[in-house]
């Protein structure tokens, strides 16, 4: 593994972890209810004839969005997250909100020592993952029999996505910023990370079969588009490790 590589990406969102902060400090309401609900209908599609909690491990879990609306629903979460920033932000979230989730500092592609789960619940990761392969192999590793992976992400660079985003920032008011942290995130972390642009669905399902998962159902269509970025390609899914013939 490049240990340079996973430094390089942790420096960085280490970096930007107050900005991140705010954004989801200022976050609407009615959003983060709508990513309540379909997460709650996709575990429930998942585990149909489940009753107690689940056994969460929430990777990358940044300022706790995720981890914390899991432990709301009910179930018993760990988050981790190698930033230790975000992990204090994310201690903050959850005290906050008045959940418990256990956090520990710990990379995407090292969860193995961290116990056996019934879900693994990634938000926005995948793409800034130097070894995606790797990674969820490790995550798949981590799994009781009959435990699942909930995955979200979309595209986030590209010619056409950033020359859009350039555009917008032109407008009065807007923030004119956008094109330098561009071209900033890439130069940080850009060559480090092999899906820098975004994950469309049919990459998503090349790695995860790469990965021995199987492709999953889709249920990005649960997920209203104010709740997520328009201009993403979008996909949130439920995927099982693979079975031997």
């Amino acid at each position: 593994m490049n240990d340079r590589a996973i430094e390089s990406v942790r420096d960085n969102w280490t970096r930007r972890a107050a900005a991140y902060n705010d954004f989801y400090e200022r976050y609407a309401q009615d959003k983060r209810e709508d990513w309540r609900s379909v997460c709650a209908e996709a575990l429930r599609a998942a585990f149909p004839e489940r009753t107690e909690p689940l056994r969460v491990l929430d990777v990358g879990t940044g300022t706790g969005f995720l981890s914390t609306l899991l432990a709301e629903l009910g179930h018993e979460v760990t988050a981790i997250d190698p930033s230790p920033a975000m992990l204090g932000y994310a201690r903050e979230e959850a005290r906050r909100r008045e959940v418990r989730v256990r956090f520990a500092e710990c990379g995407g592609h090292d969860v193995r020592e961290l116990g056996r789960f019934d879900l693994v619940s990634a938000r926005y990761v995948l793409w800034t993952l130097p070894e995606p392969v790797r990674a969820l192999r490790a995550w798949r590793d981590v799994l009781e029999p009959g435990g699942a992976l909930l995955l979200a992400d979309g595209v986030w660079h590209g010619w056409r996505h950033d020359a859009r985003r350039v555009l917008a920032s032109l407008r009065p008011g807007a923030d004119r910023g956008y094109a330098l942290k561009v071209l900033r995130d890439y130069r940080r972390i850009g060559r480090a990370t092999p899906n820098w642009s975004g994950l469309t669905a049919k990459r998503t399902e090349d790695l995860l079969r790469a990965a021995g998962f199987e492709a999953g159902e889709r249920v990005d269509h649960l997920l209203p588009e104010r709740a997520h970025p328009a201009s993403a390609a979008f996909h949130l899914r439920t995927s099982r490790p693979r079975t031997a013939p």
